[in-house]
């Protein structure tokens, strides 16, 4: 059972998993697109139904755990030794290790290292050595913001769902679960930041006296009732009447019309009858605001009425009025803004968001440490007749040896 669990910490704390598995998903992902343009997606479906490429993403996340606990022991076995207490395995603590046959002397030692801007402890038979400051806090964040990372990746291609929605001014908000708010207004107007020209908002009422106003933009994707909103594409919500002289009864539906950007066309066709109306935001003049009817809130939509083929009439309407002539009428009482929203069930997203915080601190740790305060440490454990001295250095590794080996110099020249 000892032997089994000391082979699986072998296997599961080596560099190569990670590599291994990405190296075997990208392989995938190259067969995948040789029978689909939506490679990306189709990777995620069959990861999604198959237990097998679930398992193997899952490696990268528990060898990340592994080497977590694995560096944890080490390290602690390693303070532990400078300190002066007896440690198994202490070879393997360290880069390198000499064994000399030679009587003890730790203070001409000492002093040699001291001098050359070693801190230094001496306990009744070791001497340890040390300069710099540890990168331990920054590997275990880099390691923990991986684990994260591909765990933040397995929750969302296993259980991501998506639900796209219209929400509509003055309407509920229509979240998957049925609860909501009701939306009190959707704005778009120009934006001060240096990234997005224009910022869309939606504000939305609370649904009870217990909460209050939500209001969600293009980025970052806010979280509510559970999903994160994705607002996506403009559009407008028509209550449209339309009546001819051939038409037994007036024609009168609620309709949603994808006409952004302007001067994009779409259509209501009239159920039972040849006609069909086409709609569309006109383009602004030259100079002028491209969704200023958008900003504004003053719509007004031009319109052609064909019958079959044939384009009947044209012209334009504003939002609330009308159009009549020669027996036909086209009225737009009520337009309102609408927004395709997004409705995304991923808390994975929640893990890859904090992955990316940690690496951040990880590298701002680490780039610092390296370059400047690179941890480096000698261990001379004295016994009768034999010295045994460790090193390692986590940067300026020549400059560190330089200095280990002139102690080994010092010590084998006192052979006795």
């Amino acid at each position: 059972m000892k032997r089994l669990l000391q082979t699986f910490l072998i296997v599961g704390s080596s560099r190569a998993i990670a590599p291994v598995v990405i190296g075997l998903f990208f392989l995938f992902y190259i067969g995948i697109a040789f029978f689909t343009d939506e490679t990306l997606i189709a990777l995620m479906a069959f990861t999604r139904k198959s237990i097998i490429l679930a398992a193997i993403l899952s490696l990268i996340p528990l060898s990340c755990g592994v080497r977590i606990l694995q560096e944890t022991v080490v390290f602690m076995k390693r303070r532990r030794s400078l300190s002066g207490k007896s440690v198994d395995s202490l070879p393997e603590l360290f880069d390198e290790t000499v064994e000399l046959p030679v009587s003890p002397f730790m203070s001409e030692l000492e002093g040699r290292l001291i001098g050359v801007g070693y801190k230094t402890r001496r306990s009744l038979n070791t001497l340890a050595a040390w300069r710099g400051i540890s990168l331990f806090p920054a590997r275990m964040l880099f390691l923990t913001a991986t684990c994260c990372l591909f765990t933040g990746i397995l929750i969302s291609v296993t259980s991501r769902t998506s639900d796209r929605r219209m929400v509509i001014e003055g309407e509920s908000m229509p979240m998957p679960d049925g609860t909501g708010g009701t939306v009190e207004r959707i704005t778009l107007a120009n934006s001060s930041g240096s990234i997005l020209a224009k910022t869309l908002t939606m504000e939305i009422a609370p649904s009870n006296s217990g909460q209050g106003k939500k209001t969600f933009g293009l980025y970052p994707p806010a979280l509510y009732g559970g999903s994160f909103v994705y607002p996506r594409y403009l559009g407008l919500a028509v209550l449209l009447r339309f009546s001819a002289p051939d038409l037994q009864a007036g024609y009168d539906t609620h309709c949603s019309l994808n006409t952004y950007p302007p001067g994009k066309e779409d259509n209501v066709v009239i159920p039972g009858s040849p006609y069909r109306i086409v709609l569309s935001v006109p383009i602004p003049a030259a100079n002028s605001e491209r969704y200023v009817s958008y900003m504004s809130g003053k719509i007004n939509l031009l319109f052609k009425v064909l019958k079959g083929k044939e384009v009947l009439f044209s012209g334009s309407v504003p939002a609330g009025g009308e159009f009549m002539r020669d027996g036909y009428r086209l009225a737009l009482p009520d337009v309102r803004r609408l927004v395709i929203t997004d409705f995304i069930g991923d808390y994975g997203v929640l893990l890859i968001w904090a992955a990316g915080l940690i690496f951040a601190t990880a590298v701002s740790l680490w780039l610092p440490i390296r370059l400047f305060f690179p941890r480096r440490e000698m261990l001379l454990s004295f016994e009768p007749d034999l010295i045994r001295s460790c090193s390692r250095s986590e940067g300026r590794a020549r400059t560190h040896a330089g200095v280990f080996h002139e102690v080994l110099d010092l010590v084998d020249a006192r052979k006795v």
